[in-house]
């Protein structure tokens, strides 16, 4: 058997800390909420940017504005939508380059 690659530890542990920070900011639904939404069911990491996008820069995968929780469904739609992508995490965690951590879009 084939043990465990480096991106796949690291995305293992860029998730166990993805987990913890969504959990401490009360996040725990779907934060897109479009048509036909699971809500929370089938959760999962979206990302701004395809996850070979992140290849030279792991820190950046557990980063909390390159992510939003979706649940599959969600997800599955911006995945290939771009456009739609892009303004869901623009509306969510601000523009990529201009975002400021520390005063997230999300409210409680």
């Amino acid at each position: 058997m084939i043990g465990k690659g480096k991106r796949t530890i690291a995305w293992e542990q860029a998730r166990k800390k993805l987990k913890e920070e969504y959990l401490a900011k009360g996040i725990t639904t779907c934060e897109l909420r479009l048509p036909g939404c699971w809500h929370d069911n089938g959760l999962s990491f979206c990302h701004r940017h395809k996850r070979s996008w992140y290849w030279s820069q792991e820190e950046l995968l557990a980063a909390f504005n390159q992510t939003i929780l979706g649940c599959i469904h969600c997800h599955n739609i911006i995945e290939y939508k771009k456009e739609l992508s892009d303004e869901m995490f623009n509306k969510l965690r601000g523009i990529e380059g201009e975002e400021d951590v520390s005063n997230d879009k999300i409210s409680s």
